[in-house]
């Protein structure tokens, strides 16, 4: 009798461990999302540090601020009255904040106003101290933003009059 109810116990013991361990496979495998990586300007943007690799967010891709607003060519300044970023070139700006989906764009071109409101899919989030937004940010700022096959690109768009 006592050997059924090792038996029984044993048995129970490893299905258990079995359904956990199984569990616990598919957690890691979504845990691992699909990697993407990050061109801006054709360049491939390296980073020894995963924190800094754009990641999928319910359904949208989200890229490293700084990282990417500074290959862009823009400055990235932190406004601590307001607890915001601020992204700038020559002729607009941005100022986002963490856990928000408003960039609100001031600037002007020539006699276009580029100042705008611009609702974000997803909000700005920060995560292990980097703040990411969604890859499409970068359009009002005229960029071209291609998310493909696992490799987010944005490119500045260049026009001339002839």
């Amino acid at each position: 009798m006592k050997k059924w109810i090792l038996f029984a116990t044993a048995l129970c013991v490893v299905t258990v461990a079995g359904a956990l361990y199984a569990s616990a496979t598919k957690v890691s495998a979504a845990a691992s999302e699909p990697a993407y990586t990050l061109t801006v300007n054709g360049k491939a943007i390296q980073t020894s540090k995963p924190e800094l690799m754009p990641f999928e967010h319910k359904g949208t891709v989200l890229v490293p601020l700084r990282a990417t607003a500074e290959s862009l060519g823009y400055e990235v300044s932190w406004i601590a009255a307001d607890k915001a970023i601020r992204v700038e070139d020559r002729i607009q700006s941005v100022i986002v904040k963490d856990g928000s989906t408003l960039a609100k764009f001031m600037g002007k071109l020539k006699v276009i106003n580029l100042t705008q409101d611009v609702e974000l899919p997803v909000p700005v989030l920060s995560k292990k101290g980097v703040t990411y937004v969604p890859a499409s940010f970068f359009e009002p700022f005229f960029n071209e933003v291609v998310v493909k096959e696992g490799n987010v690109s944005i490119s500045a768009q260049m026009s001339s009059i002839q």
